[in-house]
Parts: structure tokens; sequence; C-alpha cells
């Protein structure tokens, strides 16, 4: 996915495969070819693959500085440097590195995930068989089959690490979802006709590029994203974050209007299918003028609803700052529970999202009518 920059190049770095020379004064010490370090003393790899990460502050607030070219990656939902923006493959795809897992074998990660899924989905025939004969509550069943599911999934973080066990989390809780819905039924229909005929989505375009820095060229709406706020915000910031949200296959970047014009965005990002599952992530922000109105409860189950109708996900979840009172709000309204991953805290700070807390809703959890697919299509936008 190419990336296009809102910094310009400086003459600070050398990103060709030349040798770079950093240091404090009087002290000049040689580092590999696109290697820097920062202030605080960490090294930093200017031409490192987007898909290591986005950019802390620390290395956002450097390479600002220092006029090291940056692109907003809307697949990751934050800043990457130039010289890994043109990378146009994720993890999972056919830009995969050499020696990564090429297909699911006996002894690889999926294998295991998908040997766990089946212990799960067996362990939850039995508690909920107990269940429909009178034997115990539903709930408990759940809290016993969460805490089966919790401890093969650390024994499996343990072998395979974080983003691994992250997504054997979600083909897990599918199937924890799927099993309990089947004796519960479905928590959420489709969303309130007044609310899907009030709102639509649509991909941004060029020419909204005045009116996208006017919501987003806020420092306000950045308060509660989990990047920094990339001043000084121009059209030309916004023309480039429109261009990249229009480009690839692992998001889908989304104009919220209502009467006619855009207040707001709605982003779905794609995780890489694990163990026969699916996760994606959806972000949303509205302009300061349009907030207290409570459009976003409103708006979040519709797009939730079209996002289970139009893509073939099985999890959709959000990651909200614990002191964001009012997206919390939002996100429970619309349907979202808090995750159960109890690997949380160290995925939020591997993501460099400390602070942040995830919200979570499952395909099994929703009421998709046949017939609401044709209405969420039309809600895809041209």
């Amino acid at each position: 996915m190419a990336i296009r920059p809102f910094v310009e190049r400086g003459d600070g770095h050398r990103l060709d495969g030349s040798t770079s020379e950093v240091g404090s004064v009087g002290e000049t010490e040689t580092l590999p070819a696109g290697w820097v370090k920062l202030p605080g003393g960490r090294m930093l790899n200017l031409r490192r693959s987007r898909w290591d990460g986005v950019l802390d502050r620390e290395e956002f607030e450097y390479c600002r500085q220092s006029r090291v070219p940056l692109g907003y990656d809307c697949a990751q939902i934050g800043w990457v440097t130039m010289a890994s923006a043109g990378e146009r493959d994720g993890p999972g795809e056919k830009g995969r590195v050499a020696g990564s897992e090429a297909s699911v074998t006996p002894s690889g990660p999926e294998h295991t995930a998908d040997e766990l899924r089946t212990s799960v989905a067996a362990e939850a025939e039995r508690l909920l068989t107990k269940v429909r004969e009178g034997h115990g509550s539903l709930e408990q069943a759940r809290s016993e089959l969460s805490a089966f599911a919790a401890t093969g999934l650390k024994a499996f973080a343990e072998k395979y690490g974080l983003s691994k066990a992250d997504l054997c989390h979600w083909s897990v809780q599918s199937v924890v979802a799927r099993s309990v819905g089947g004796v519960r039924g479905p928590l959420h229909g489709p969303p309130l006709r007044s609310d899907v005929t009030a709102f639509s989505f649509r991909p941004w375009t060029s020419r909204d590029a005045a009116s996208y820095q006017a919501l987003l060229g806020n420092p306000k709406v950045w308060e509660h994203l989990p990047e920094p706020f990339p001043s000084p915000f121009t059209e030309e910031t916004a023309r480039a974050l429109i261009d990249v949200g229009s480009i690839g296959f692992h998001h889908e970047t989304l104009a919220v209007e209502t009467a006619g014009r855009a207040i707001g965005q709605c982003l779905l990002r794609f995780d890489q299918p694990f163990a026969r599952s699916r996760a994606s992530e959806v972000a949303y922000w509205l302009g300061e003028r349009f907030w207290g109105q409570g459009l976003m409860s409103r708006i979040l189950p519709v797009f939730t609803y079209r996002s289970f109708c139009v893509h073939d996900v099985d999890v959709i979840y959000a990651w909200i700052r614990n002191d964001n009172v009012a997206s919390i709000r939002v996100a429970e309204r619309a349907g979202y529970q808090r995750d159960e991953f109890p690997l949380e805290t160290q995925l939020a700070d591997s993501r460099r999202r400390s602070g942040f807390l995830r919200y979570v809703t499952y395909r099994a959890d929703w009421r998709i009518e046949r017939e609401s697919l044709s209405k969420a299509q039309r809600l895809a936008g041209p």
C-alpha cells in the first residue's frame, strides 16, 4: 500500500543504504544503515517493516523534528516512516517474510490453535448439554467455558507469543459466542430503521479535503486517539490521508454522512485470518461540533451491523482509552462488551496502546437477517 508523506524529506537522515553517523556533540557513533539513536537512548530503524508497528510518541516526535518523511498507515491506524510505507503486502499475504508459515503445519501455531478451538467446542457442548438438561445456569456454563479457554490460551501464548495468541483468542472466543448464542439466542437485532436512513457511509474523495481538514484538523479530536496530532494539519495533510484510506484491501475507511454532509469517519481494519476465524478492528470519530448529540451511539450500531452483513468477519473489536467514558458508553450501547483476553494489558503495551481497553462484539451475538444484506450493500456506499 503506497502511503504519501505529509513531511518533506530532510537532510538529517540518509535512507539510501549508506551508514549514518549520529551522536552528541564531541561524540560520533557509527550505526548500521538506516538506524538512528533517539534522545532517550533507544535505537530506531527508519527502514523497519511497517508491519513491525507504527511509531510511538518519542519516535514520531523525533522523525517530525528531524524532517524524516512520514506517512499515515490507515491499516494500522498510525504513522510509519516513508522508507517502509511502500510495502504493499501485510502479514499472511504474498509479502510474508521467508521462513514464516506458508501453510498450516501439524506443528505450527495455526494447527495448535485449531486443536484448542476443537477442544473448546467439545467442552462447550458438554457444559451446554448440562444446561439444557436443567443442571446449572447458562451464565455459570459460560464462566467455566471462558476459564477453560483462558487456560489453553495462556499455554498457547507461552509457546507462540502475544500476536499469535491474540489471533487464537478470536478463533476460540468465536466458538464460545456461537455455542452460547445457540442456547441463548442473539443479543442484538438490526439497527433502528430511522438510524439506517439517517446515516450513510461512503469513501472519502479528494474533493472532501477542506471539510476533512475542518473535522480532523482539531487537536481535541486526537486526544483519545492512539497516535499524536500531526501538527500542522494542512489541507495537503488531509488530502494525503484521504488518498491513503482509499488504497489497499486491509481496511475500509468511510466518511459518515447525514443530511448530505460528512460529520466524521468509521474505519474497519481487517486482521489476518487465523484458525477458521477473522477479526477486524473498528475505529470512529466525529468532528467536535457534532459531539454531545448522541450521534455516534446511533451510528456505531448501523456501521457494526453493516460490517457483519457486508464482510466475512466473525469478530469486531475496538481499542478505547480507559478515560474516554463517552466512547466506552457508545461502544456498550452498540452491543460491545469488555474483551476477556487474559493478556490484554501486555498486548496493549506491545501495540503501544497502554491505557487502552478493548471492547468486542461477535457475529453470533447479532440476528443477521438475509434481507438485510441488500440493505447493507446500499449502506456500503459507491
